[in-house]
Parts: structure tokens; sequence; C-alpha cells
């Protein structure tokens, strides 16, 4: 019965061919029995262009979404995977989202890597007259897709999606507190954004990064400039991120209503700036040293009062 309905599907689609008053002017050769057809371990797919790469790129793309469209069959089967709020169209698999939007970002998608046109086991293309001044070639593919391919596909998605899970909880879970620099809290953030960009555009895990990078730059915000020290040939401040004295190699922004040749200076894991505070600073004005600690996305400031 399975191979009758083969041959009927054949003759349909050959009809229909026919019927739309197509004609074959050109071809690879002879249409192979495979085309049309369906196999065990094989992915066959047909798909239409004016021209020829192009159409082999479509049927490319169908032999992917449907190797994606058999592991999502997998993950809804087996509820092996959990899944995500998506806007307000409710819970969604992330599998489902990686086939709408593998034809642009199926670079960002690991375990179809392997995935390619030399893999290919046969192929088939005509060049077919539509009418008059009409031409478009229909490429045909018969791709190996075996159940075992399919497990090892699967196995490489949980894996992945358990991976960015269970990063994305680290991040959230991270404790600043636990830094000793400046250049730590900041290195971390850049690891984080670096993270989120290589998630796809639609991948709900994106916000989730969002939203601690947030978190992390509130935390960066508010660490403090305090004074350590201060006399009228040298001032010596630290960041602090709540009571803890941090470091840091920050080269700073030095601005002063009356010192004079402004110097900075890491000393002994604090920040030490040198003037000359006799050119044009009294005794009896508001002399200030203004330090800017400029980070990426953020800036750190105080006014400092030079006795």
């Amino acid at each position: 019965m399975r191979k009758l309905a083969i041959i009927f599907m054949a003759f349909l689609a050959g009809c229909a061919f026919a019927c739309a008053g197509e004609k074959v002017v050109d071809s690879s050769g002879k249409q192979p029995k495979w085309v049309f057809a369906t196999a065990p371990d094989y992915i066959i797919v047909s798909a239409e262009s004016a021209d020829i790469e192009e159409a082999k790129e479509k049927a490319m793309t169908k032999v992917k979404k449907q190797i994606l469209a058999s592991i999502a069959e997998n993950v809804r089967s087996t509820s092996s995977i959990n899944t995500t709020e998506h806007g307000v169209n409710g819970k969604y698999d992330i599998i489902e989202d990686y086939e709408s939007v593998v034809e642009t970002e199926s670079a960002l998608i690991p375990f179809l890597s392997e995935v390619g046109i030399n893999k290919a086991e046969a192929y088939y293309w005509e060049k077919i007259k539509k009418d008059k001044n009409s031409y478009t070639y229909r490429y045909h593919l018969k791709y190996p897709f075996s159940k075992f391919d399919l497990m090892r596909m699967l196995d490489d998605f949980l894996e992945r999606e358990s991976k960015i899970d269970q990063q994305i909880e680290e991040f959230s879970n991270d404790d600043f507190t636990s830094y000793n620099s400046v250049e730590q809290m900041v290195a971390q953030q850049n690891k984080l954004r670096t993270f989120r960009t290589s998630l796809m555009e639609r991948d709900p895990r994106r916000n989730t990064c969002s939203n601690i990078d947030k978190i992390y730059s509130n935390y960066i915000r508010s660490i403090t400039l305090r004074l350590v020290s201060v006399n009228k040939s040298e001032l010596v401040y630290a960041p602090y991120f709540g009571e803890k004295k941090l470091t840091t190699n920050v080269q700073p922004k030095l601005s002063s209503n009356c010192l004079g040749d402004l110097q900075y200076v890491a000393r002994d894991g604090q920040c030490t700036v040198t003037y000359d505070f006799q050119t044009a600073c009294y005794d009896d004005e508001e002399n200030y040293l203004e330090v800017v600690l400029p980070l990426p996305g953020n800036k750190l400031k105080n006014r400092f009062i030079v006795k």
C-alpha cells in the first residue's frame, strides 16, 4: 500500500506540472525515481527559483527545516525541554523558533553546521518553461537523515540548551561583592553582553540577559570614589563598592578650578593625583579636584575639596 501511495503521489505531482502547461527545456539528466517520492532515512525536497543556485539554496533550507521539525517533534513527544514565555503568544518550544529563522540565522544553530549540500546523496534539476517568456529552475535533493542522525542532533540541541540556561543562571547569581577591582566588574558585564549576542535575535533569553545587564550597570554605577587622604601636593582616592575597597588601573580624567600640573599615579594599589597648589589656589577659596573614571557605558566621578 505504501508503494502504491508513493506512486500515486508522484503521478499527481507530474500531472499537476503537465496540466499547468510547463515544459522541461533542460535538466541534469533523466529524472530519478526518488523525485517526488519518500524513502526511509532520507529527506527528499524540491524548490524553485529563476536562478539555479538560489533554487539549490532553497532546497537546502527545506532540508534544514525538516530536520528541525523532526527534532521539535521529538522534543514535544518526550517533554525533555521546558517551554519559555514568548510575548502574548503564550508558550513555545525553543526549537520551533529555530525553524522560523533558519533561512537567516542558520549559522547560529551549531547542530546544523554539519548539514550541507556536500552531504546530499543525490540531486536533480530541471529548467522549466512556465510560459512564453518565463523560465524557472526546479532543484531536487535526496538527503540522508537516519534515526541515528536525529537522535545525535537532538542530544546536541538539548546539551546546548542546557549549557545556555546554566550560563544565564550563573550570570543571574553572580556576586559582585566577590570582585576586587573595577576591571573585574566591567569584564563580567562585557562577558554577559558577548554571550547575549551569541543568541538568536528572537531568543527570549536575550531579554533575560538584558535585564541582568541592567543589574550589572546599576552595580557599576553604584561604585563611589572616596577620599583616602589629601594635602597641598597630592590627593589619594579609591573606588568603593558598598564598603568594599576596590582597585583600578583605569586612567581618570582630571580637572580643577585652580590646581596645576595634574598627574595621575597608580601607587600601592591606590589612586594618587599630584598637583601644583601654589600657582593659582588660595586657602580661603574652595579649591577642588574633579576625578572622572570613564567606563564603558558608565561614568564615575567625584569632586574633592583640596585644602
